[in-house]
């Protein structure tokens, strides 16, 4: 601009989105990758066309435009049959210290008392091994 024009003083022009079309969010982007990323792992999608998707799903505009990358892909489950909650690993872990410990595999799978009696075991057992290393670096730096 040079010096001998003045400045516009009109509001900057607003783009109107067609009817309905809401931006995207970052974090429902992310989702999108998310789905993208989970299907590559399952071996849905290669490498190149989830790369070109990703990069889709990173400069949508608007909300619409994310489901037409998934749209060839099955939805998304919080849990099923091969993903494990947190509590059914730990007694997976509990059941199967017990079986190495008696050597009896006729039991039964741990209860809620034994679970937690294990895991006051580990923590103990834990706070034991860091006493140690902390004991044994002050007599190996004296």
């Amino acid at each position: 601009m040079s010096s001998t024009e003045e400045p516009s003083s009109a509001p900057p022009t607003v783009i109107e989105p067609a009817s309905g079309a809401l931006r995207a969010s970052d974090a429902e982007r992310e989702a999108a990758v998310a789905a993208l990323h989970r299907a590559l792992g399952e071996g849905r999608l290669d490498l190149a066309e989830t790369d070109e998707r990703v990069s889709a799903a990173y400069s949508a505009r608007y909300c619409d435009e994310l489901p037409a990358l998934l749209a060839d892909l099955p939805a998304a489950r919080a849990t099923g049959p091969g993903v494990p909650s947190w509590a059914e690993l730990w007694a997976s872990l509990v059941w199967r210290a017990r079986i190495l410990v008696s050597g009896d595999r006729t039991l039964i799978t741990p209860t809620l008392r034994q679970q937690r009696t294990a895991a006051l075991i580990a923590g103990l057992a834990l706070v034991w091994m860091l006493v140690c290393a902390v004991a044994g670096a002050a007599l190996v730096g004296s």
